[in-house]
């Protein structure tokens, strides 16, 4: 009966100490997945505030939309006639660039005009292609804008934003 109580006592102990060695390794893991949380989410938060007050320290105020008067142009479809009839408003961030964007119009309905006679039907008719229209359209504009001597228009965050389409026809 002895060995048997030697035997009890000395297997007790043992399996304490594993179920106290399982408790900690568990406390740890879940120590450390509370500490990654925790730091995502401040790092999280962080980035996100960040972005807010960037936007905010290049805005001046409510956007301002400059509409150009609509284009109709023929495309440049080899062996058909299609015609795109179109209708622009440029964004800007403030009055003082879409005043300078007025006073560069000529140059900008030029170019305008110059960059939807050399696109097709086929270019345009997918929404990958109005997409890329809009970026060139903006760069365009942009370009204009950097070369008139209106101060505060060379920097592209200050100056215009977006364009959109108020008619989009291919016929």
């Amino acid at each position: 009966m002895s060995t048997a109580a030697v035997a009890d006592a000395g297997m007790a102990p043992k399996k304490k100490g594993k179920k106290l060695l399982i408790i900690i390794i568990a406390a740890l893991v879940l120590l450390a997945a509370a500490g990654g949380g925790a730091a995502f989410l401040l790092m999280k938060k962080n980035v996100a505030g960040a972005k807010p007050e960037a936007k905010k320290a290049t805005r001046s105020g409510p956007p301002v939309f400059t509409a150009l008067e609509p284009f109709t142009v023929n495309l440049a479809d080899p062996g058909r006639e299609h015609y795109l009839q179109i209708g622009l408003t440029y964004e800007v961030h403030a009055a003082d660039v879409g005043e300078a964007l007025k006073a560069q119009m000529p140059l900008i309905r030029s170019r305008v005009l110059l960059l939807l006679t050399s696109r097709s039907a086929d270019e345009l008719a997918s929404p990958q292609g109005k997409a890329k229209l809009a970026s060139e359209l903006v760069a365009l504009a942009r370009a204009a804008l950097a070369d008139s001597s209106t101060p505060g228009t060379k920097n592209d965050e200050v100056g215009l934003t977006d364009v959109h389409f108020s008619s989009f026809i291919i016929q």
